[in-house]
């Protein structure tokens, strides 16, 4: 069982603590981190991404970032990324301390009962060129190398990402320069990535 803290916002002092599974039912505002786990060969850049399991109860078989998790009550941002980065990537803390916090998103979902409102911590650890990651804990099935706009492409026509991995994705494009004023869009696009309350 993983419980969230209750808050009015981030930070602030804790009400209570609640089961994960039901945060979304009470429309508790719920806190994550997500990390961009990319490699830079040649002046190009890939990201490691990874393919959820298909016997994962939630978004089974969709692609994911190479590490993403809830926050659970009683452990700072950066203890997560780096509990997250061994479990899910085989990734040791040597390389996980190195994460550097580039921001935040946040969306909000309604689906039947369920009304979910998450703040994504955002992160990015650029790994050595000869890593691969190894998952710990049976929730992803592979890893696959890919190329940031190969990545940008997949996001832009399929339904394949995870859609909340699409958001921090989508922040990695713009903070690195692949989504630029040239773009058509661009200002539409970034007012909207920005437009999320992520108290």
């Amino acid at each position: 069982m993983q419980l969230y803290p209750v808050t009015s916002s981030y930070g602030m002092p804790v009400y209570f603590s609640l089961e994960r599974a039901a945060a979304p039912y009470f429309g508790i505002k719920a806190y994550g981190v997500h990390m961009n786990g990319y490699i830079e060969k040649h002046g190009e850049k890939s990201l490691w991404i990874g393919k959820r399991s298909d016997e994962k109860q939630t978004y089974p078989g969709m692609l994911d970032h190479l590490v993403a998790g809830g926050l659970p009550y009683g452990i700072s941002c950066k203890e997560n990324i780096i509990k997250e980065c061994e479990e899910e990537a085989g990734i040791p803390r040597s390389m996980s301390t190195n994460a550097t916090s580039v921001g935040a998103v946040s969306y909000m979902d309604i689906n039947g009962f369920r009304y979910k409102r998450d703040v994504l911590f955002c992160y990015d650890l650029r790994l050595p060129v000869d890593f691969v990651p190894n998952n710990e804990d049976g929730e992803v099935d592979s890893f696959r190398l890919i190329p940031v706009p190969h990545a940008a492409n997949i996001i832009r026509r399929t339904d394949f990402f995870k859609s909340n991995c699409n958001l921090v994705i989508i922040d990695f494009l713009f903070r690195h320069g692949y989504i630029n004023p040239d773009c058509n869009g661009y200002l539409k696009l970034l007012t909207s990535l920005r437009s999320g309350d992520c108290s």
